[in-house]
């Protein structure tokens, strides 16, 4: 765990905290369980709002669901184990509960992507920001936690405008867009067809539709209507599954993405030598291998287009070190941002005095029209800068007064 020593000194944050549950110890079923539905979260907010708690965010993602907030613990846990209808026992056993800095700390890392299940996730912070605006709209989000989400969504853009973290391909599926454009030129002109209407193989044909506009894209499955209805929506030719081996033929690129158990793609569907890209992102394999000894055709399965994803991951990997200073540089600044915010109703006690000192006549008569409110700002704000190394409120709030009534009078 990071040091957080340097921010120990930002005292009144203790009661921030987060509590969740997220993938480094429970599976997809168990975050499933512990999902917050739009009328869960209905539940969560009423029942927060019976408990006048003042500051809850919801975060509800497939990887995690963390509530943060300035509530106890226990309430938290108890809102959102009654909302998902989940036990205190099950959530104990593999939630984890965070307070004050290292609360924070949690909350800057997960809206750069750094916790992430793929680090440098960037949606991550769409999520974050739409949980942080329905609790405002919901009256759940105070001044602190508004100002904290706040700077973590800024330290999460300075993270993705400056450093490599959230760049290159994440997916098979636009590993396979590098692919094509690394081994096919002029693919507008190109006939690619797509094997398998799953929602993988759907998911690569939108891809291929977005990447490369003016293709001549077609489609087939064993189920023609999945083909023919994908077909219609996106503008596509849907292939009979019977006339497969024509389709292979007739294809420049050929992309697989089933869940046979035999090849189904054979050597005999293709004639001729020219020159065919085929890529097989089936599990497990669909193109019978030996498909390579025919001329002209270059096969790629499912393990060699993932170590694409590998030099993407060891990329981000080394930027780790450049998003935690970036998180440790806005952390610094937060902090010093909320030693002036703890002493935002003393320095408006001061400043109401010092109004009231100016309408006195010892001041009133040396004050020029329009003085008095830049004099009474610059005391104020030396006030606060004093106050972010200095507590000693009656030692300063006597120097403010001195230093006014100094200015006021020169």
């Amino acid at each position: 765990m990071k040091d957080l020593t340097p921010y120990d000194i930002c005292s009144g944050l203790d009661s921030f905290t987060v509590i969740g549950i997220n993938y480094h110890k429970a599976n997809a079923a168990t975050r499933s369980d512990f999902a917050v539905s739009a009328s869960k979260l209905e539940v969560i907010t009423r029942s927060a709002k019976q408990h006048q708690i003042n500051d809850l965010i919801v975060l509800s993602t497939c990887n995690r669901t963390e509530l943060y907030g300035t509530a106890p613990a226990a309430a938290m846990i108890g809102f959102l184990c009654s909302a998902t209808q989940n036990s205190s026992a099950a959530f104990e056993d593999l939630g984890y509960v965070l307070h004050g800095m290292e609360a924070v700390d949690h909350l800057f890392r997960v809206a750069a992507g750094l916790d992430s299940q793929i680090i440098g996730d960037y949606e991550i912070l769409m999520q974050l920001k739409k949980a942080a605006r329905y609790a405002k709209e919901n009256g759940l989000l105070g001044s602190l936690a508004d100002r904290l989400v706040n700077f973590a969504l800024q330290a999460s853009k300075r993270i993705k405008s400056e450093t490599q973290l959230s760049t290159g391909t994440v997916s098979v599926a636009y590993a396979a867009i590098e692919v094509i454009r690394e081994k096919v030129a002029d693919i507008q002109h190109k006939n690619v067809l797509l094997v398998g209407a799953g929602k993988f193989g759907c998911n690569v044909a939108r891809n291929i539709l977005e990447y490369f506009p003016g293709a001549n894209v077609s489609i087939t499955n064993r189920t023609p209507v999945k083909a023919e209805d994908f077909a219609r929506e996106n503008g596509m030719q849907p292939v009979p599954y019977e006339q497969l081996a024509r389709a292979c033929d007739e294809a420049d690129i050929l992309i697989t993405s089933t869940n046979a158990n035999t090849f189904t793609i054979l050597p005999e569907f293709f004639t001729g030598g020219k020159q065919r890209l085929l890529l097989d992102l089936s599990v497990p394999k669909c193109i019978d291998p030996a498909v390579q000894q025919r001329d002209g055709i270059v096969l790629m399965d499912v393990d060699q287009i993932s170590a694409i994803l590998d030099k993407t991951f060891a990329k981000r990997r080394a930027e780790i070190p450049k998003a935690l200073a970036i998180i440790n540089e806005t952390l610094s600044e937060f902090v010093e941002w909320h030693k002036v915010f703890l002493h935002r109703h003393f320095l408006g006690q001061v400043k109401t005095k010092l109004y009231e000192l100016s309408e006195s006549d010892c001041c009133a008569a040396s004050l020029q029209h329009g003085e008095k409110d830049v004099i009474i700002q610059k005391a104020v704000k030396t006030l606060a800068v004093d106050l972010r190394t200095r507590t000693a409120k009656g030692c300063q709030y006597i120097n403010t007064l001195h230093e006014y009534l100094k200015i006021s009078h020169s």
